[in-house]
Protein backbone atom coordinates (compact mmCIF):
# COMPACT_ATOMS: atom_id res chain seq x y z
CA UNK A 1 0.00 0.00 0.00
CA UNK A 2 1.42 3.41 -0.96
CA UNK A 3 1.78 6.02 1.68
CA UNK A 4 0.57 9.03 -0.74
CA UNK A 5 -2.84 10.10 0.39
CA UNK A 6 -5.55 9.24 -2.35
CA UNK A 7 -7.69 12.19 -3.24
CA UNK A 8 -11.40 10.66 -3.01
CA UNK A 9 -14.39 12.53 -4.11
CA UNK A 10 -17.25 12.33 -1.56
CA UNK A 11 -19.15 15.07 -2.92
CA UNK A 12 -21.63 12.84 -4.22
CA UNK A 13 -22.25 11.88 -0.46
CA UNK A 14 -25.40 14.23 1.32
CA UNK A 15 -23.81 15.69 4.63
CA UNK A 16 -24.94 12.98 6.87
CA UNK A 17 -23.79 10.05 4.63
CA UNK A 18 -20.33 11.91 4.68
CA UNK A 19 -21.06 11.68 8.65
CA UNK A 20 -21.53 8.22 8.46
CA UNK A 21 -18.35 7.63 6.58
CA UNK A 22 -15.67 9.14 8.69
CA UNK A 23 -17.84 7.62 12.00
CA UNK A 24 -17.36 4.25 10.80
CA UNK A 25 -13.71 4.92 9.11
CA UNK A 26 -12.67 5.77 12.81
CA UNK A 27 -14.27 2.94 14.02
CA UNK A 28 -12.27 0.36 12.11
CA UNK A 29 -9.21 2.41 12.88
CA UNK A 30 -10.35 1.92 16.80
CA UNK A 31 -10.99 -1.29 16.24
CA UNK A 32 -7.43 -2.01 15.22
CA UNK A 33 -5.76 0.14 17.77
CA UNK A 34 -2.93 -1.78 19.09
CA UNK A 35 -1.81 -1.68 15.51
CA UNK A 36 -0.72 1.81 15.98
CA UNK A 37 3.25 2.27 15.70
CA UNK A 38 3.95 4.18 19.02
CA UNK A 39 6.98 4.28 20.55
CA UNK A 40 7.46 3.07 24.20
CA UNK A 41 7.53 6.31 25.37
CA UNK A 42 4.33 7.21 23.82
CA UNK A 43 2.63 4.63 24.85
CA UNK A 44 3.81 5.47 28.68
CA UNK A 45 2.61 9.09 28.13
CA UNK A 46 -0.85 8.18 26.85
CA UNK A 47 -1.00 5.58 29.58
CA UNK A 48 -0.04 8.06 32.13
CA UNK A 49 -2.85 10.72 30.54
CA UNK A 50 -5.72 8.27 30.47
CA UNK A 51 -5.34 7.71 34.22
CA UNK A 52 -5.14 11.15 35.00
CA UNK A 53 -8.40 10.94 32.93
CA UNK A 54 -10.01 8.39 34.66
CA UNK A 55 -8.77 9.87 38.32
CA UNK A 56 -10.54 13.30 37.38
CA UNK A 57 -7.11 15.06 37.58
CA UNK A 58 -7.98 16.69 33.99
CA UNK A 59 -10.52 19.48 33.15
CA UNK A 60 -11.69 19.68 29.57
CA UNK A 61 -13.65 22.29 27.71
CA UNK A 62 -15.52 22.50 24.80
CA UNK A 63 -13.34 22.81 21.10
CA UNK A 64 -14.99 26.72 20.53
CA UNK A 65 -13.61 28.03 23.75
CA UNK A 66 -10.17 26.01 23.44
CA UNK A 67 -9.81 27.46 19.97
CA UNK A 68 -10.94 31.44 21.19
CA UNK A 69 -8.24 30.68 24.15
CA UNK A 70 -5.52 29.69 21.71
CA UNK A 71 -5.97 32.34 18.42
CA UNK A 72 -5.86 34.85 21.80
CA UNK A 73 -2.22 34.01 23.05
Amino acid sequence: MSDAPKSLDYSHLSIPERILLAQELWESVYAQAEAVPFTEAERRELDRRWAAHEAGETTSMPWPEAKRQLLNK
